[in-house]
């Protein structure tokens, strides 16, 4: 028979294991928020839409990887969303990227979403450069690599959308 000494012992210890789990995974969410953020990216192939090379220094909305627990999807997913608090004046008004294939120490995927929102030189707004990887299309292609040296994350994005207009994007969150 177990006794009451032994059954707590059991609990105190299943309790504090939890609560300092969820305490890891609280401290690590909190990195992933409001990070400086350093973005470019170089659009071509757009006949003159969004051609060009564009560049902003920001804090992040969001730049790292949503573990299973804290993801509302249920599902760990590297994200980005930049920039913070933007006006939508900056030659980058807005990049978002998600990619369930890039956690886990994975660091190459050929599937994700991405859209960029552009202010071009002659300030224009034209409707976002998207590339869709997921699901797969063969006329919407890419690759994106992930590198982590320190606490800094650097995503790049190199591919071609479905109406041929290319994009090498580079975003790098410190």
């Amino acid at each position: 028979m177990v006794s009451f000494r032994s059954r707590f012992g059991q609990f105190g210890l299943a309790l504090t294991l939890a609560v300092c789990a969820v305490g890891l995974l609280w401290a690590q969410s909190l990195s992933i928020y409001q990070r400086e953020t350093v973005a470019q990216a170089l659009i071509a192939g757009s006949h003159g839409r969004y051609d060009g090379s564009y560049a902003l220094t920001a804090k992040s909305s969001i730049c790292g990887e949503i573990a299973k627990e804290a993801s509302s999807t249920g599902t760990a997913v590297f994200v980005v969303e930049f920039p913070y608090d933007g006006t939508g004046n900056e030659p980058i008004n807005s990049i978002s990227f998600g990619s369930k294939e890039l956690v886990g120490g994975v660091t190459k995927s050929t599937v994700f979403r991405m859209n960029v929102n552009v202010l071009t030189a002659k300030g224009g707004k034209p409707p976002a450069y998207v590339l869709n990887t997921d699901p797969p299309s063969p006329k919407n292609v890419g690759t994106a690599t992930l590198t982590r040296k320190g606490n800094e994350t650097t995503l790049r994005v190199v591919g071609q959308n479905d109406m041929g207009e290319t994009i090498d994007l580079t975003v790098a969150c410190r």
